[in-house]
C-alpha cells in the first residue's frame, strides 16, 4: 500500500519541485515594478548629467551600473536590453573607441557569468544547429591560421566567436525562463527599431546618412550610416516581430503599439531602397500560401496576415502618392534594366568563388580574398560567401546548420510561435541569397529565436490540449447532469 501512495506521488510529481529553476531570480511582482522604476529614474538622471551637464563620462556610468546589476539579477532583462539596442548597430559611441554595442556585449557576457554562479539552472544544449554553429565557428578559426594575413584574419574568426557565444547566450536565456521572456524580448526589438528610427529622424542622423549613401538610400539607426541592405532586414525583422506579437498577445495597450509599428516599419523599408529586403519580405509574407493544410487550419491568422498585407500596401502606396520616397530610390525600385545589371555584378564573385575553392579548398580568406579571388567584392551571398572565403568545410558545416534549423521548424507543433519561426528563418534564407550576412549580428540573435520557439510552441501547444480537455470535460458532465433530471 505504501509503494501504491509512492508511486502515485512519483508519477504526479509531488515530491519534486513544482517549477523548474529559472535563470530569473523570482522576485514579487510588486518588487519588480519598483525596481524597474528605480531603473528608469537613473536612467533618466544619467541622460540628464550627458545631455545638460555634459558629462558622457559620468552620465553613461550612472546608467551602466544599476543596468548591469539589473542584468545579473534577471537575464530577460539583460535579452531586452540587448534587443533594445540591436537596432543602432555599432552607431553609438565615445570618440571612436567605444560603442554602445559593444558595451552592452560585454555588459551580457559579464551578467550572464555572474547569473550562473548565482542560480545554476538546468540547461541542456537540445538543438543539433548549435553544434553545427559552433564547428563553424571552429573551422573560421582553424582556417584563419592558414592565411598570410593572420592577425587580421584572427581578428575575424574572433569577431565570429563573439557571434557564437552571444547566440548561445541568449538561446540559454530563452531555454531557461518562461514564455513572456520571449515574448518581452521581441517587444523590446520591436520598441528599438522603431524608437531608434524616429530619433534618426528628429536628430538629424537619418538626412545625413542619406546623403552618405548613393541614391540617397535611407541608412541609419542612430549615429553614423549602416549599410541599407542590413537595415532593411532589421526592419523586416522587426515587421515579423509585430506581426507575431500583435497575434499572440492579448493587451489592448500592446496592440496598438505593434500596429503603429505594422504602420510605420514599411514606410521605412521603402525608404532604404533595398531590393533583396523587398522581395525577401513579400516572399516571406506570401510563402504560408505554399502550406495550404496550415492556412485552413487557422483562418484566424490567415486573416490577420491578409490585413497586415493589405495595411503595409496602403501605407507605401501613400508614401508614393505623397512623394515621401526619393526619386533616385523610387527609380531604383523600378528600374528593372538596373536590376538585371546588379544581379549579373553580384553574380561575378559567386561564379569566382567557386572557381576559388578549387584552387584553396581550405578557403581563400576574408582579406586575402580580393587578391585570390580578382573580385572586387565578397560574394552577396550567405552560402557562397562560406565556400569561397572559408572553403569546402565551412559550406558543408553552413549548410548543415541551415538543414537542421529547418528540422527545428518542421517538427515544432502548429502554432503562433511556429509561423513565427518559420516566417523569420524564411526570410534570413532568403536574404541571404542577396547578401553577406552570416557574420551580421543580428542573423544569430534571430537564429536563436527560431530554435528556441520550439519550446514555446510546445509550451503553448500543451496549454491548448489541456483547455480543450478541460472543455470536452466540462460538456461531458452537462450532459450526464441534464441526463439525469
Amino acid at each position: 500500500m505504501n509503494s501504491t501512495y509512492v508511486n502515485a506521488l512519483i508519477e504526479e510529481d509531488l515530491l519534486c519541485e513544482q517549477h523548474e529553476r529559472t535563470s530569473d531570480i523570482q522576485l514579487s511582482p510588486a518588487m519588480n515594478t519598483m525596481l524597474l522604476a528605480a531603473w528608469l529614474v537613473v536612467c533618466a538622471i544619467g541622460f540628464a548629467v550627458i545631455l545638460l551637464v555634459d558629462n558622457a563620462v559620468a552620465g553613461a556610468a550612472m546608467i551602466a551600473i544599476p543596468t548591469l546589476v539589473g542584468m545579473v539579477i534577471k537575464p530577460t532583462f539583460a535579452l531586452c536590453v540587448v534587443m533594445l539596442a540591436l537596432p543602432t548597430g555599432a552607431g553609438v559611441g565615445y570618440q571612436g573607441s567605444f560603442s554602445l554595442d559593444r558595451g552592452i556585449g560585454l555588459a551580457l557576457a559579464t551578467s550572464f557569468f555572474l547569473n550562473v554562479l548565482l542560480t545554476r539552472p538546468p540547461l541542456r544544449v537540445r538543438h543539433k544547429a548549435l553544434w553545427f554553429a559552433a564547428g563553424l565557428t571552429v573551422w573560421i578559426g582553424i582556417s584563419s591560421l592558414t592565411q598570410p594575413q593572420l592577425r587580421m584574419e584572427l581578428g575575424r574568426a574572433f569577431t565570429h566567436f563573439q557571434l557564437l557565444v552571444l547566440a548561445l547566450i541568449i538561446y540559454w536565456i530563452l531555454e531557461t525562463n518562461h514564455e513572456n521572456a520571449f515574448r518581452w524580448a521581441l517587444r523590446s526589438y520591436v520598441i528599438g527599431m522603431v524608437g531608434s528610427i524616429v530619433l534618426a529622424i528628429k536628430s538629424g542622423q537619418a538626412i545625413r546618412a542619406v546623403q552618405e549613401t548613393r541614391d540617397a538610400r535611407y541608412a541609419a539607426t542612430l549615429g553614423r550610416a549602416i549599410d541599407a541592405n542590413m537595415l532593411s532586414a532589421l526592419i523586416a525583422l522587426a515587421f515579423l516581430s509585430a506581426i507575431y506579437l500583435f497575434a499572440r498577445d492579448r493587451s489592448l495597450f500592446w496592440r496598438a503599439v505593434y500596429f503603429v509599428a505594422l504602420l510605420f516599419l514599411p514606410l521605412m523599408m521603402m525608404r532604404t531602397g533595398s531590393r533583396g529586403g523587398l522581395v525577401a519580405l513579400a516572399f516571406t509574407l506570401l510563402s504560408p500560401l505554399l502550406f495550404v493544410r496550415q492556412v485552413l487550419s487557422r483562418p484566424a491568422l490567415t486573416a490577420l496576415m491578409l490585413i497586415v498585407v493589405i495595411l503595409a500596401s496602403a501605407s507605401v502606396g501613400v508614401l508614393i502618392q505623397r512623394q515621401g520616397i526619393e526619386s533616385s530610390v523610387l527609380h531604383r525600385l523600378t528600374d528593372v534594366g538596373r536590376a538585371k545589371n546588379a544581379l549579373e555584378f553580384r553574380m561575378v564573385p559567386i561564379r569566382n568563388a567557386v572557381d576559388t575553392v578549387l584552387t584553396w579548398p581550405l578557403g581563400a580568406g576574408y582579406w586575402s580574398w580580393f587578391e585570390r579571388s580578382g573580385s572586387q567584392i565578397w560574394p552577396h551571398n550567405d552560402f557562397f560567401f562560406s565556400l569561397g572565403v572559408y572553403g569546402f568545410p565551412a559550406a558543408i558545416l553552413f549548410a548543415g546548420l541551415v538543414i537542421l534549423s529547418m528540422i527545428t521548424v518542421r517538427r515544432t507543433p502548429l502554432t503562433v510561435e511556429k509561423l513565427y519561426a518559420r516566417a523569420v528563418l524564411t526570410f534570413l534564407l532568403v536574404m541571404g541569397l542577396n547578401i553577406k550576412q552570416v557574420s551580421a549580428k543580428y542573423y544569430w540573435v534571430f537564429l536563436a529565436f527560431v530554435l528556441a520557439a520550439e519550446r514555446i510552441a510546445w509550451w503553448y501547444a500543451q496549454v491548448r490540449e489541456e483547455e480543450a480537455d478541460q472543455a470536452a470535460e466540462g460538456e461531458e458532465v452537462q450532459e450526464l447532469g441534464s441526463a439525469l433530471n
